[in-house]
This record gives C-alpha cells, sequence and structure tokens, in this order.
C-alpha cells in the first residue's frame, strides 16, 4: 500500500541501545525533496501536490496560454536544488535554481515561463534525485447559442477541433444564426465573424484567437435532431442523484423517476430543476435509496427522452467505528479482534504503539466505565522527553503500521480499500485535555502555539492514489465533558469513485512532523484525547 501524504501522527521510540546497534553505512543522509508551493499566472484555486507521486496538479483560467504560462511562486524544501525541464522552459537558464515566494524577488533576466501544453517535470536535488511533473488544466467555459436548437448538447472532439451542433428538423441549413459560438472561451474572438456566417450546408472553419493571439482552428458541423430534451449526464451518490441536461430552446423539462423494474413513476419537483440558460438544465434529485438502480427520464414539447439507467453507490459499514473491539499483546493494544495492525485482513485500524512500547507503555488504550463515553471508548495521550524522536503523540487510525527504524514518518501507512458510498460528513463524540506546549521542536511548526491541539481528519483517495476528498476538526481548548464533533468532507473531485479510506485521530496535531528521525513538532506534555461513536453521514 502506498504511503499517504497526509501528515504522520505515530512518534516512533527507539532505545539508545537498540540503535547503537544498527550499523550506518550509507554515505549520505536521505533528504527526500519535495514542492511545498506553487502558484501560477491566472491559477484558479489551490494547487494539488501529491508528494507520493511527486505531482503537482493546477487548473487556470481561459486567459492565459499554456504554451508559455508563468510560474509566479515556487517553495521547495531547503535541501532541494531545482533543475527545470529543459525541453518545457521558454529559457531554461533564466529560470531559478532556488526557491521564490514572488516574480519580485527575482533578477531581471530571469524568466519562469514553460510550455505547459503538456506535462512538465522539474527535478528536485538533496543527495538524491526526485523529479516531479507539473500537470495544468486550462478551465475553458465553451457555449453555444443557436436559433432553432435541439435538445442535445452540441459534442465537442478536441483532438481535431470540430463541434457538432444540432437544430430541429424545421431549421433551415442555409440560415443558421448563431447568436453565441464560444469556442475557445468567453474572451476570444473568431474569424470569420461567426455572426455573418449562415450557411452551414457544409461545415464551417473559423479562426480561433485569444487576445490577439492566434489558438487554433475551430470545424463547426450543423446537423438535426427531433430530440426535445435529453440527460447528457449524471453523478450518483447514496441518496441523491445530480443531472445535466439540454432541452430545445423555448421549452421547459420535467423529469420523472423510478425504480428500476417497477412501473409507478414520480415526477421530480420543478423546484428542483433549474434552467441555464435557454438550453440547458440540472437537477438534484434527492431522497433515493442506497445500492438500488432507478430508471430517469426527461420529458419536454410532449415527448420523452431516452431513458437513463444509472445506480445509487451502497453504503457499506466500516469496522470498529465505535471502538468497542480491542486486543492486547504484551504491552501494546490494537484497536482490532487481533493483535496485529498490519497484515491481517481483520487489522483495519492501526495504532503506534508497537514503536512506543519499545521503551515505554501504549500512548493509544481502550477504556472503560466513568471515563468512557459508551462501552469502550478510544483513549490517546501525548508524551515527550522521549529518547530520539523527542515526543510521541498518540494516534488511531485507518491504516497499517509497521516500525520504520530509520525513517520514523514512514512507519504508518495511511488508509485502506474502500469501495462504499461516497460519505459528506464525519462525526463523533470525544473530549479533550489541553496542556502547555512543554515541547517547541524545531520552534517553528507551527511556531505560534501555547497550549496543544487535537485534530481528526478524513482522505479518500481514487484508485490511482490522487486525494478526491478531505475534512477535519481541531479541538484547541480543554473539553471536560464528552461533546459532539462533525465536519463536513469537502470533495476536490465529485465525480471519480474512492478507491482508499483513512480517518486518523491524534492528541496533538503537530506530534507527526518530522525533520528525520525528529519530531519538529510543537507538543504538549499529556496532552489527552478521548473519541467514541465514529460515523459517517451520507447524501
Amino acid at each position: 500500500m502506498r504511503l499517504k501524504p497526509v501528515r504522520t501522527v505515530v512518534a516512533l521510540l527507539l532505545s539508545g541501545l537498540f540503535v547503537s546497534c544498527i550499523e550506518n553505512d550509507i554515505p549520505y543522509p536521505y533528504i527526500e525533496g519535495y514542492i511545498e508551493d506553487i502558484q501560477v499566472e491566472d491559477m484558479e484555486g489551490d494547487a494539488e501536490i501529491d508528494r507520493t507521486n511527486r505531482v503537482v496538479n493546477i487548473t487556470v483560467g481561459e486567459d492565459v496560454f499554456l504554451d508559455s504560462l508563468p510560474i509566479t511562486r515556487l517553495i521547495v524544501n531547503k535541501d532541494a536544488t531545482i533543475y527545470p525541464d529543459s525541453a518545457a522552459c521558454i529559457r531554461v537558464n533564466g529560470f531559478p535554481t532556488f526557491s521564490f515566494s514572488s516574480l519580485d524577488e527575482l533578477p531581471g533576466n530571469a524568466n519562469t515561463a514553460v510550455d505547459f501544453t503538456n506535462p512538465a517535470h522539474f527535478l528536485l536535488r538533496t543527495y538524491q534525485d526526485y523529479q516531479w511533473t507539473i500537470n495544468v488544466t486550462q478551465n475553458i467555459v465553451r457555449e453555444i447559442v443557436v436559433d432553432n436548437q435541439a435538445g442535445v448538447d452540441p459534442q465537442f472532439d478536441f483532438q481535431n477541433h470540430i463541434v457538432v451542433v444540432y437544430v430541429t428538423d424545421e431549421a433551415d441549413y442555409g440560415n443558421i444564426q448563431f447568436s453565441k459560438l464560444d469556442l475557445e472561451g468567453t474572451k476570444t474572438t473568431l474569424e470569420p465573424d461567426f455572426r455573418t456566417v449562415t450557411d452551414f450546408t457544409r461545415p464551417r472553419t473559423f479562426k480561433a484567437y485569444r487576445n490577439g493571439k492566434y489558438v487554433c482552428d475551430w470545424t463547426v458541423d450543423v446537423q438535426k435532431s427531433s430530440t426535445a430534451a435529453a440527460i447528457t449526464s449524471y453523478n450518483a451518490w447514496a441518496t441523491k442523484v445530480e443531472l445535466s441536461g439540454s432541452v430545445r430552446s423555448g421549452l421547459t423539462p420535467t423529469l420523472q423517476y423510478r425504480v428500476q423494474g417497477t412501473d409507478a413513476w414520480t415526477e421530480v419537483p420543478a423546484s428542483q430543476i433549474t434552467m441555464q440558460g435557454n438550453t440547458a438544465f440540472s437537477a438534484t434529485v434527492t431522497g433515493l435509496e442506497d445500492g438500488t438502480n432507478y430508471e430517469m427520464k426527461a420529458t419536454a414539447g410532449g415527448s420523452d427522452s431516452e431513458s437513463l439507467l444509472f445506480q445509487t453507490e451502497t453504503i457499506i459499514t466500516i469496522p470498529n467505528m465505535d471502538f468497542e473491539t480491542w486486543t492486547q499483546s504484551g504491552k501494546n493494544w490494537y484497536p482490532n479482534p487481533v493483535a496485529d495492525n498490519l497484515d491481517d485482513p481483520q487489522a483495519y485500524w492501526a495504532t503506534g504503539n508497537e514503536g512506543v512500547t519499545m521503551v515505554g507503555e501504549s500512548t493509544t488504550t481502550p477504556i472503560e466505565g466513568s471515563e468512557a463515553y459508551q462501552g469502550k471508548t478510544a483513549k490517546m495521550v501525548t508524551k515527550t522527553g522521549v529518547m530520539l524522536v523527542g515526543a510521541a503523540a498518540g494516534n488511531l487510525f485507518i491504516g497499517k503500521y509497521k516500525t520504520n527504524m530509520g525513517s520514523p514518518k514512514d512507519s504508518p501507512q495511511f488508509g485502506r480499500p474502500y469501495n462504499g458510498a461516497r460519505p459528506t460528513k464525519l462525526s463523533g463524540y470525544y473530549k479533550y485535555t489541553s496542556t502547555p506546549i512543554t515541547y517547541q521542536g524545531d520552534g517553528k511548526t507551527p511556531g505560534n502555539l501555547t497550549t496543544d491541539q487535537c485534530q481528526i481528519y478524513m482522505y479518500l483517495w481514487d484508485a490511482s492514489g490522487k486525494q478526491i476528498a478531505y475534512g477535519e476538526f481541531t479541538g484547541s481548548e480543554t473539553i471536560s465533558q464528552y461533546a459532539k464533533f462533525e465536519f463536513d468532507i469537502e470533495y476536490s473531485d465529485r465525480i471519480t469513485k474512492p478507491a482508499e479510506i483513512a480517518i486518523v485521530a491524534t492528541s496533538s496535531k503537530y506530534g507527526g512532523e518530522f525533520e528525520g528521525s525528529k519530531v519538529v513538532g510543537q507538543v504538549g506534555e499529556g496532552s489527552t484525547l478521548w473519541i467514541d461513536e465514529l460515523e459517517l453521514s451520507y447524501d
């Protein structure tokens, strides 16, 4: 399983005697080279930085030119030197080899423009080489409005720059009137002017210009269609489906659905259907059952569309979300029915206890009675003054754990396989004792804490290892009585299905920040987090 790009919450404890038995024959230290932050001109949102796969995904607006896009900010870790992509950089010897926060920091002869029409590859060199791939996607709004437009979306062939536009049977190929033809965005111009071209008895070709610069040729092919309304895309969740569709200009669509194989149709309330312009609509249909096959159709002008068949996602149960199941082996506690948090199929959850118990007691344990919320409750405690690593935060997470003496931050592997419905919230019950900061780490991670913080967070990844969702809760105050926490799970990719999930809890938010084998985050001795009865919610 891949090591996930999430904050490491496990501090590995090693005794001095044990370390003295290890022969160090590595000539150079192991220091990762990674991108901390990057910005480009006209960037939309934040860059998605995947340290595990060394990939950066960036989205930009429609005004820029991908073939000469300036990087306006590039921060790498202090030990790394930047070697830019010689094939992609507009002037490779003008690209800085060091981090820069803005273009104002660079000399006048610097040039950070890069051709991002294809992925660009940057090498970060420490004592080893780390190649990073930067992908830039341009968000271009394409909209077409034509008289007598049929209820079928235009079909774009982006590779060959061909678009097929559908009109009704009553339209005259010799007199086609476009009122909007945005083929390369809302601010591009076409030659010839599309408003002067009306004869589409054959496909017509237009040259697209952005800010006066030629972009490409587009071929427009007009075809007739009798379809009055159509559902063009859908995104089914556990109890809802999000739809997009097209409708003939001047008509209003209705939507109906039923469980596949039944007779009765249910009409979607008009309030759930939103018109987008004259020929497009969207809708969110709620109140569905998870893991169920449905049939849906759109109706306009007295005719029905082809039926859309879809299945809602199935809600599955994640084991031991109530933390009632624990197994003890020696000084180690495991939140599983087996004394394992690595290879056994029943070992869904893990802790860093195996690293801690080399020189002490488990920092994550079950508790019962008056101290617990209900039945058994997970308790996590932070320790400082720990040999070698400096501090150890109590922790509990979905994933695997295997002690890595050479690189403690790599001991945990976050995430387990997950093919269930996409959750939208995580809730549970907690209490927390926040103690004063007694361990300063490097003094700058984060550098401004006076009392400790706990954290509970969650990730989802797709089958390629790309993060698609994240949510978190941070507690900074002492809560002496159990209280409910809840946070939304935000999706950066609302289409792709999840393949892995991780839920992580720790008594010290920064207790898993490492430089080499040393914890560098600020933590407080004795900070304690109790959690119980976790629950995922679904839309």
